[in-house]
C-alpha cells in the first residue's frame, strides 16, 4: 500500500557533553519532577541527558510560561525548575519579580549566556550585557560556570539553595563551555 505522505524523520539526537550530563545528574539528584525549557543550543545536551524517566521536560514557547509552569509545580509540592537562554530573561522579568520573589517561590534557573565574548549576533549583546544586573536587581543570586568540571556541583548547590530557602537562584553557563553558540 503506497502513501502520499513522506515518513516522519526521527528527532535528531545531540551529543551530550560531560558538563551537561553532570547538570542532568544534579537535577535528578535534587528530585526535580518537572523542567520547563525554551529550546536553546547550549541547553539541548542537558535536555537530552534528561530524556527518559523523571523529570518531565516540558518545552514551552516563552520564558514567562516556564516560570509560571515551575511555580505551579512548586506550589503543588513538587520540585521544578527552568532552563532558558539569557535573552529570555527579559521575557520573564515580570513573572519572576511579581510572583517568585515576593511570594518566596524559589525557582532554580539555568541560563545559557549569549551576547558575550565571540558573539556574532548583535541582537544578543544587550541582554547578555544586562543579565548580571537584572538578576542582581531582583536579588537573585547568580552562580557563573566557566569551568566544566564545576557545572554539576554548581547546579546541585543552586538547586538546594532555591528549594531550601524559597529564593530563586541562577546558574549562568558561560558561552565558552561549548554545546552550541559558543564563543569563537
Amino acid at each position: 500500500m503506497s502513501s502520499d505522505h513522506a515518513p516522519v524523520a526521527a528527532p535528531t539526537r545531540v551529543p551530550v557533553l560531560d558538563w551537561q550530563a553532570d547538570i542532568a545528574t544534579a537535577i535528578r539528584g535534587a528530585d526535580v519532577g518537572a523542567v520547563a525549557y525554551v529550546p536553546d543550543a547550549r541547553l539541548r545536551g542537558i535536555v537530552e541527558a534528561l530524556a527518559g524517566a523523571e523529570p518531565e521536560v516540558r518545552t514551552l514557547t516563552r520564558e514567562e510560561e516556564c516560570v509560571a509552569y515551575a511555580c505551579g509545580h512548586l506550589l503543588a509540592g513538587s520540585r521544578a525548575m527552568v532552563l532558558m537562554q539569557c535573552s529570555g530573561l527579559g521575557n520573564c522579568l515580570n513573572a519572576v519579580g511579581s510572583l517568585c520573589v515576593p511570594y518566596g517561590i524559589g525557582v532554580p534557573i539555568i541560563l545559557s549566556m549569549r551576547g558575550t565574548l565571540g558573539e556574532r549576533n548583535p541582537s544578543q549583546v544587550p541582554m547578555g550585557r544586562a543579565t548580571p544586573a537584572l538578576l542582581s536587581a531582583l536579588e537573585i543570586q547568580a552562580f557563573p560556570v566557566t569551568d566544566p568540571e564545576r557545572a554539576g556541583a554548581t547546579a546541585a548547590g543552586a538547586l538546594e539553595l532555591a528549594f531550601s530557602t524559597g529564593t530563586c537562584a541562577a546558574v549562568v553557563l558561560d558561552a565558552s563551555l561549548g554545546g552550541g553558540r559558543e564563543a569563537s
